[in-house]
């Protein structure tokens, strides 16, 4: 009788074509149940302790994977890592007479999405994984609409009041007696007040007949400057999110300010 043993899962690193990593040094990662190294492009994971199925290991590492995928195209732009399952190589601990060692490989799933166009980036070394970052639903829900405007589906405004409003409704329940949901989503998750009142301001009060979140008398659409910082602030929302999800100790936390911004002059 077989006796299945997963023994590790290995994964494909891929970028945007215009995205190279130029020879970069290997990267060890060590957790509690499994360890891994990527290298090559190539990241094998190699379970500690032990696992019947694959599904079941394929859950525990890709959520990992996941959040490691997220912070860093937040950080480091779209498309900067992706990670796509190749094989699993199983064992049997059991084996038959022969003494023969089992090995199988599962499918591979190909594919990663299209990237926006932009000059070639050579980096040298693999982005690090986050420490303290959980891609909860909260952070999806943020994710696919900013992604959302990446893609061309909706304007600016609507999506960056969407996610500010977001932000209140997820924390603003938490609140103190009289204290209003955006000031205690500004408290709790510790991002200055100044930073949330901006950007509801640019969202609610930018835009024209094509882009405005609501009507304006006086259409007034975002200048450049404004959409960069716009954007810039959604990234460090979406993070920020994603960083109070996993962080165990939320003291730790640095408070965001208008200074980790792009200017606004």
């Amino acid at each position: 009788m077989k006796v299945p043993h997963v023994e590790s899962l290995v994964y494909r690193a891929e970028s945007a074509k215009d995205i190279i990593y130029n020879d970069p040094v290997p990267l060890e990662i060590d957790k509690d149940k499994w360890k891994g190294c990527l290298e090559n492009g190539i990241l094998t994971c190699r379970m500690k302790m032990h696992y019947a199925s694959v599904s079941d290991v394929r859950r525990e590492i890709e959520s990992y994977l996941r959040a490691w995928e997220v912070n860093t195209n937040l950080k480091q732009g779209k498309g900067s890592i992706k990670f796509v399952y190749q094989d699993a190589n199983l064992i049997d601990l059991a084996p038959q007479e022969t003494g023969c060692r089992v090995v199988e490989a599962g499918g591979v799933i190909s594919g990663i999405g299209t990237m926006t166009a932009r000059g070639q980036i050579i980096r040298k070394n693999y982005p690090p994984p986050p420490e303290n970052f959980t891609v909860s639903p909260d952070v999806e829900t943020l994710l696919g609409r900013y992604e959302g405007y990446l893609a061309g589906k909706e304007p600016l405004p609507a999506m960056a009041y969407f996610c500010l409003t977001t932000v209140e409704r997820i924390y603003g329940g938490q609140r103190e007696k009289r204290e209003k949901p955006r000031k205690a989503a500004a408290r709790i998750i510790k991002v200055d007040l100044e930073v949330l009142n901006t950007l509801g301001e640019l969202a609610s009060e930018r835009g024209d007949q094509t882009t405005a979140r609501k009507f304006l008398r006086q259409p007034s659409p975002l200048t450049g400057t404004e959409r960069t910082w716009v954007e810039s602030v959604i990234r460090g929302l979406i993070y920020r999110v994603g960083e109070y999800s996993g962080c165990s100790d939320k003291s730790t936390l640095a408070q965001i300010t208008m200074a980790d911004f792009p200017s606004l002059e």
